[in-house]
């Protein structure tokens, strides 16, 4: 199906088993080894603190190892190009008229991307794309597949795709090459269009035909402990099991260090560590890095994937007590910050943590909005911001600056300096200042809190017109500042004479409607354990998540002030009259009056909908915020999905969640706190 750079036919008698679509970079150099290798441009007389590194290139053929990084003296290029042959014995595409390249990449440091290409037909009837990347997001592992377009037909590789390794300096598979291979493996693909089964047998396989040891692989430890107990993790047993074959490896490694790292990385994700193994783990840690304070990383660790605030609370209080002064600490502090509702608190943390890192310009933000939420101190607000932006302003002339923020960081921390900044000016009764400094982002807004800081300027100048405009705005968008908007909303129509109170609602609706289709919805999937909790619906049923054990479960918080809310209550009923096997549950806000509650169910003509008071803290100990926000709850009590926001169409955000929940499957990848 694709030839190499030198011309190698897949129909040819070739040193590999069976053809497959192989990679091949422009401007290459050729190695004795037979591989194409990359690395840096670099003279005789080059300064060393200017070379520009290039890290991937492809090789001619499979079974070689087709991509390596960072060998010297090679040209540099940042592109591979795809050649397909639709002329060879097994392409699945033989007279395409167009054809497109879906290509998913893996990086080491940040989450899979996706890339579409269109290809371009040669003379010799060969199609070639070209991929082009920036140097700092080089890739380390590519899969893909091929389609024609107007036929919709595809080419998988029989449905196996085709991947690319990518090689160290000696030709030898990476690890990180290695790693990705195996999680590919782990239903991680699927939103990217790679229909990969998720098999943790496999993914432990490749892990496991890779490591040597102790030569290689033991940053990979932590994931053959990962996989393992995915593959068994409905088993009771299989946890301490799996401890009891930790305990061994520990002592067969202690004096070598072998995969002790990613061990401690596999231990920090779970709970039920007993005590002796982190004791066994920490000793052999000391001969290894006696830099690494193991039972502070571990606690740091629990108190970071710990979902209920108030169980994170203590953890990091702890490990602020038993460590304060290990790297982690620092993490601990800004956490408690971020937690904390008290200001005092919050200003002595936010003191402590300037003295280790003077130019974070987070924790300078975080805590003018700490006094902007108070309503206190705003004067002092503004000093923080203004002290912020002086950072940011520095920090982008300045190329040795202890933190660099990039160009899209800058930015975003830009505009909500001016959102807060504006927000305190209309608090201080200055609207007018603060609509010269809205005026510049208007067109970027996106966040219904400025929508809504937008929306009280203009009515405090009198533009009450447009000032509705906003509020619609921002009522559609979740925030704590929704409800006000909603109140504010409602008057300004009725003082507007702008309709009647239904055709303020048919408006909501349609603009909920629309961020749907705006937003091009695609499911962000987690997995982190759901709150335990127990509601009374107005029906008198009792519920609770350990009796929904088994069931997926959809649970959406609303208020009855909240149009978006409103608009999809009727869907979420017939949605569970159209999933029996699902169990919606919807937890209304407990400050709305119970007349309006009623009112609302019989105006929407609700009678089978589950509806809940709210217990106090429970959207909290979800990390929720704003109205509507839906949860996604599978078999296990993991949330895997939360959708903020809404409105009509509800339907195709759970049906889009669940479908990609499926398509994982139940053990997908973990992600222990909310994005």
């Amino acid at each position: 199906m694709v030839s190499s750079w030198l011309q190698i036919s897949p129909s040819s008698p070739q040193t590999f088993a069976a053809p497959k679509t192989l990679l091949v970079c422009c401007f290459a150099a050729l190695s004795l080894s037979g591989l194409v290798t990359a690395g840096r441009e670099q003279s005789p007389n080059a300064d060393n603190s200017k070379i520009k590194f290039a890290f991937n290139f492809a090789s001619l053929t499979d079974p070689a190892c087709p991509v390596t990084a960072a060998v010297p003296h090679a040209p540099v290029t940042g592109e591979i190009r795809f050649l397909y042959y639709p002329m060879a014995r097994n392409a699945a595409i033989k007279e395409p008229k167009s054809l497109v390249l879906h290509v998913a990449l893996g990086h080491e440091s940040f989450p899979v991307d996706s890339k579409t290409l269109r290809f371009s037909l040669r003379e010799d009837g060969v199609w070639a794309a070209t991929l082009n990347w920036p140097i700092y997001q080089a890739p380390k592992y590519a899969i893909y597949w091929v389609e024609e377009p107007s036929s919709k037909t595809t080419d998988t590789n029989g449905g196996n795709y085709f991947e690319v390794p990518f090689c160290d300096l000696h030709g030898q598979l990476a690890a990180s090459s290695v790693q990705l291979q195996a999680e590919s493996y782990t239903g991680i693909l699927a939103t990217h269009g790679i229909e990969r089964l998720v098999n943790y047998q496999t993914a432990l396989q490749i892990l496991e035909d890779y490591i040597r040891v102790p030569r290689r692989g033991g940053d990979l430890i932590g994931r053959v402990w990962e996989y393992k107990f995915q593959m068994h993790r409905n088993d009771p047993e299989n946890f301490p099991t799996l401890l009891q074959d930790i305990d061994k490896f520990i002592d067969q490694h202690a004096a070598d260090g072998f995969g002790l790292l990613g061990t401690m990385v596999f231990l920090s994700q779970h709970d039920g560590v007993p005590a002796k193994t982190e004791d066994k783990l920490a000793e052999a840690m000391k001969v290894r890095d006696p830099d690494t304070n193991v039972k502070a990383f571990l606690l740091e660790a629990r108190s970071a994937r710990e979902p209920d605030k108030e169980k994170r609370i203590p953890l990091a209080q702890q490990l602020l007590r038993e460590f304060p002064d290990t790297p982690y600490a620092g993490a601990a502090r800004m956490r408690l910050f971020n937690d904390s509702s008290d200001l005092d608190e919050r200003e002595r943390l936010y003191q402590e943590i300037k003295v280790n890192t003077p130019d974070l310009v987070r924790i300078d933000i975080s805590m003018a909005d700490a006094y902007l939420q108070a309503g206190y101190k705003l004067q002092q607000a503004l000093s923080l911001l203004a002290e912020a932006e002086q950072t940011l302003d520095a920090n982008e002339k300045d190329d040795a600056a202890p933190i660099h923020y990039g160009e899209r960081d800058t930015k975003l921390r830009n505009g909500r300096i001016a959102i807060m900044r504006a927000d305190i000016l209309v608090r201080q009764g200055k609207p007018a200042e603060a609509l010269a400094i809205l005026q510049p982002w208007k067109n970027g807004f996106k966040l219904g809190w400025s929508f809504y800081v937008y929306g009280r300027a203009l009515e405090a100048t009198g533009d009450k017109r447009t000032a509705v405009d906003a509020y619609l705005q921002s009522v559609v968008r979740a925030s704590q500042y929704q409800e006000d908007a909603n109140t504010r909303l409602e008057k300004l129509w009725r003082q507007q004479k702008l309709g009647t109170k239904n055709e303020l609602r048919q408006r909501v609706d349609a603009l909920s409607a629309q961020s749907f289709v705006d937003q091009n919805y695609r499911p962000q999937l987690l997995r982190h354990t759901a709150p335990e909790f127990e509601l009374t619906t107005l029906n008198g049923e009792i519920v609770s998540s350990s009796r929904l054990r088994g069931k997926k479960v959809i649970l959406n918080f609303w208020g009855v002030w909240c149009g978006p809310c409103r608009a999809e209550l009727k869907e979420l009923e017939q949605f569970q009259q159209d999933h029996p096997n699902l169990f919606v549950l919807t937890a209304v806000d407990t400050t709305a009056d119970s007349k309006d509650l009623r009112d609302l169910i019989r105006e929407a003509g609700l009678k089978s909908l589950r509806i809940a008071p709210t217990p106090p803290g429970l959207m909290e100990k979800f990390g929720a915020y704003g109205y509507p926000n839906t949860f996604i709850i599978d078999e296990n009590g993991f949330v895997r999905i939360e959708q903020l926001g809404g409105g009509p169409g509800i339907s195709r955000y759970l049906t889009a969640g669940l479908d990609a929940i499926r398509e994982i499957g139940a053990t997908g990848p973990v992600q222990t706190q909310r994005p």
